[in-house]
C-alpha cells in the first residue's frame, strides 16, 4: 500500500487574474497529486506580473512556506510551472532546517515520480529513467555552477570544482546514450512487428486522448479485454494490443491503448515515450477519444492535437470520439451543434461505453474509414 504523503502546492497568476481562475488551473495539478497518492493541504498563490527568479513565488511568500512546511510536517512541496532547476535549489536550502528529508518538485518531478508508480515493463522503466535523465540533468549540471565552483575559489578557475563538473557531464552523456541505445533496440523489435503486420495486410487502429478521457474503457469493450480502469491520471504508460473484429469486414484488426497525453509535457518526456507511441504513428485509423462532459474540452482537444502533429500522426485518419455523453448535463443540442460545426472534418462519434450508447455507429465508422 502508497504511503498517503502531504503536498503544498504553489502557484504564481498575474495580478490582473482572478483567483477563482487561478483555482482552476489548479484543477489538473490536485488531480496529478491526488494519482501520487498525496494529499494536497494547502495552495499558495503568489500574485507576481512573472515569477521571481530565484524562488519563483518571492521571498514573502518563501517565508509563508516555511512556516506550513513546519506546522504541517509538509513531505513535498510541488511548483505548478516547469521551472529553472536554480529554483528547486533554492527553496530547498529554505526548507531544510524544519525537514531536512523535505522534497521540491516542479510538474514534470511530479509526473514523473507517477509514472515511476505505474510503469509495469522494463521498456516503461526504461523510457521513465531517459526522462528522468534528461530533467534531472540540467538540475545537476545547474548546482554544480554554485556549489562545485565554490570548492575551487569561485567560478571561472581551473580547480577540483570544474574537474568534477565535467566528470558529472561525462557521466550523465554516457548514462543517456547507454539508455537510448537499449530504448532503439527495442524500438527496432516494435517497428518489425508492426512492418509483419502490414506485409500480411492486418490494419491497425490507435486510441489516443487526453488522460482520464476513457481510452482504456472503450479499448476493454472492443477488445473483450479487462485492463485495470480507475479514476486517476497516466494509468496506462505502456501501449498494449488486442484484436478487434470487424463483422462487416469479415476480419480481424488490431487495436492499441495507448499512454494518456497532458498539458505541457516538455519534448524530452515525449521523445522518451516515442517506442511506446509507435503504434500511434503507425496506425491506419486514430481513435481519439474526448471527455465529452469535460469543461475543457475544446483545449484538451488542442493539447492532443499539438501532440500528434509533433509525433508527426496528423496526416493520419482521425475520428473523434466524444465519450461520456451519458454523464453530460446541460445544453446538449448547442454543444452538438458546436461539435458538429467544429471538428466535422474529424468525423465525430457520440458513445458512451457505460450503456452501450452509440458503440454500433461507431464501428460502423471505423469499417468505412479501414475501407476509403
Amino acid at each position: 500500500m502508497s504511503i498517503i504523503k502531504k503536498v503544498v502546492i504553489v502557484d504564481v497568476i498575474n495580478p490582473y487574474q482572478k483567483i477563482e481562475e487561478a483555482t482552476k488551473n489548479l484543477k489538473e495539478l490536485k488531480s496529478l497529486v491526488s494519482t501520487y497518492h498525496g494529499i494536497d493541504i494547502v495552495d499558495i498563490i503568489q500574485h507576481r506580473t512573472r515569477p521571481d527568479k530565484a524562488t519563483f513565488i518571492g521571498s514573502g511568500k518563501v517565508a509563508e512556506l516555511v512556516g506550513i512546511v513546519k506546522k504541517q510536517k509538509i513531505d513535498i512541496v510541488v511548483v505548478n510551472a516547469i521551472v529553472n532547476q536554480s529554483v528547486l535549489f533554492n527553496l530547498t536550502q529554505y526548507l531544510w532546517n524544519d525537514n531536512p528529508k523535505i522534497q521540491v518538485w516542479d510538474r514534470i518531478d511530479l509526473i514523473l515520480n507517477i509514472f515511476d508508480k505505474h510503469a509495469q515493463t522494463a521498456e516503461a522503466k526504461l523510457q521513465i529513467e531517459l526522462a528522468r535523465m534528461y530533467h534531472m540533468g540540467s538540475r545537476i549540471y545547474g548546482l554544480g555552477l554554485t556549489y562545485f565552483s565554490r570548492q575551487s575559489g569561485g567560478i571561472g578557475t581551473k580547480g577540483q570544482g570544474e574537474t568534477n563538473i565535467e566528470l558529472m557531464k561525462r557521466h550523465w552523456r554516457n548514462q543517456i546514450k547507454i539508455k537510448k541505445d537499449e530504448l532503439k533496440k527495442l524500438s527496432i523489435q516494435h517497428q518489425l512487428q508492426i512492418e509483419r503486420r502490414k506485409s500480411n495486410n492486418i490494419q491497425s487502429i490507435s486510441i489516443v486522448g487526453y488522460t482520464n478521457a476513457g481510452k482504456t474503457s472503450l479499448f476493454n469493450y472492443l477488445t473483450k479485454r479487462k485492463k485495470i480502469v480507475e479514476n486517476a491520471l497516466f494509468v496506462t504508460l505502456d501501449s498494449v494490443t488486442g484484436k478487434l473484429y470487424l463483422p462487416t469486414l469479415k476480419k480481424e484488426v488490431t487495436i492499441t491503448d495507448t499512454i494518456g497525453f497532458i498539458k505541457d509535457l516538455p519534448a524530452s518526456l515525449i521523445e522518451s515515450f516515442k517506442s511506446t507511441l509507435l503504434e500511434s504513428i503507425n496506425a491506419d485509423l486514430i481513435l481519439h477519444v474526448i471527455d465529452i462532459k469535460d469543461p475543457e474540452m475544446d483545449q484538451k482537444i488542442s493539447v492532443v492535437s499539438k501532440i500528434l502533429r509533433e509525433l508527426k500522426v496528423h496526416s493520419k485518419k482521425i475520428i473523434y470520439v466524444f465519450n461520456k455523453i451519458d454523464a453530460f448535463s446541460g445544453n446538449g443540442e448547442a454543444l452538438l451543434k458546436k461539435i458538429n460545426d467544429i471538428y466535422a472534418p474529424y468525423l465525430p462519434q457520440y458513445i458512451s461505453v457505460t450503456t452501450d450508447y452509440g458503440i454500433k455507429k461507431l464501428l460502423t465508422q471505423i469499417e468505412k474509414q479501414l475501407t476509403a
